[in-house]
């Protein structure tokens, strides 16, 4: 595996230490996810510790629809493992981000239900005392070392590829718990694709759900429809690749473009690159860090020099 040689940090922010929450889905489908992010966030100015006591957040859709307060529980209880070291937690996933930041705010209000919350964590040997405050990764990329800041860190642009971001409905919905960005017309992560030199491409249809909650739900074509109306209205507006801050987003653009083709539902699929990915090339990584072998769709021209590293 390719990576840039060692440099001097001194112009970097300060360190910001963060407890990492990477999540089930890019642990065990997408772990090189994990690893470049284990390399590249101390680039960034942003430490992590790691611990094994975590488990599944767990899903907000699912678990929370079917037992909300074992879903709470569950929760409480990772919150409460954070809790103990003291670090605000960071996430990999979106979803993540929001079952845990929503269960801290919910039993942070309600007094009663922490106190049958905690009778419960007391059988594993745990209690909720404090609550730490959960960021997913982009957000805090967002605010340090922000877009300027980012800029003068990457060590080869993408020189202008012309990228569309797909922002996952749990980056910012609700924005009262989330408190990133407006989820009808999100922009920030934008810039943050702008300051590792991509050209942006705007699309009309950039708040619509990527569709995997629709494939949950047993309704597939619909799920595949709405990944086809996604990827063709950006490919109509210029995009050559799309990048995504979730798992679960990655994963339903990635296998649901191969079924919607298939169904002749989309004539011509884009490459998919999670933010982390395009990061990592920005940052001087090789094409091997970001498993190349493993992307579905490889496209081509600029898009498939990307996926080759070739960026420069």
């Amino acid at each position: 595996m390719s990576f840039p040689m060692e440099r001097n940090n001194d112009r970097h922010t300060a360190q910001h230490r963060y407890l990492l929450f990477p999540g089930c889905l890019a642990s065990i489908r997408f772990p090189r996810l994990v690893y470049l992010a284990r390399r590249l966030f101390p680039e960034l100015g942003i430490e992590v510790t790691e611990t094994e006591s975590f488990s599944c957040c767990p899903d907000p859709v699912r678990l929370r629809g079917a037992d909300r307060f074992t879903s709470l529980a569950i929760a409480a209880r990772n919150l409460a493992v954070a809790g103990e070291t003291g670090l605000p937690v960071i996430t990999l996933c979106p979803s993540c981000t929001l079952t845990l930041a929503e269960a801290g705010r919910e039993l942070k209000s309600d007094h009663g239900l922490l106190r049958k919350v905690n009778d419960v964590l007391a059988g594993c040997g745990r209690e909720l005392s404090g609550i730490p405050p959960v960021s997913h990764f982009l957000k805090v990329l967002y605010e340090s070392p922000g877009p300027a800041g980012l800029r003068d860190m990457v060590r080869r642009p993408l020189k202008g590829i012309a990228l569309s971001y797909h922002s996952g409905c749990h980056e910012n919905s609700p924005p009262d718990i989330l408190r990133f960005d407006n989820p009808f017309n999100p922009r920030k992560n934008e810039e943050l694709l702008d300051a590792i030199g991509a050209r942006v491409v705007d699309y009309k249809e950039k708040s619509a759900c990527c569709g995997s909650p629709l494939s949950l739900d047993g309704r597939m074509d619909d799920s595949l429809s709405a990944v086809a109306l996604k990827v063709e209205d950006m490919r109509r507006c210029g995009a050559e690749a799309l990048v995504v801050g979730c798992a679960s987003c990655f994963q339903q653009f990635e296998i649901g473009q191969v079924m919607a083709r298939r169904k002749g539902l989309l004539d011509a699929p884009l490459p998919v690159f999670h933010f982390i990915e395009v990061l990592a090339l920005a940052m001087g990584y090789g094409s091997e860090a970001i498993d190349v072998s493993a992307h579905k769709v490889k496209g081509a021209g600029t898009a498939a020099r990307l996926l080759r590293g070739e960026v420069s």
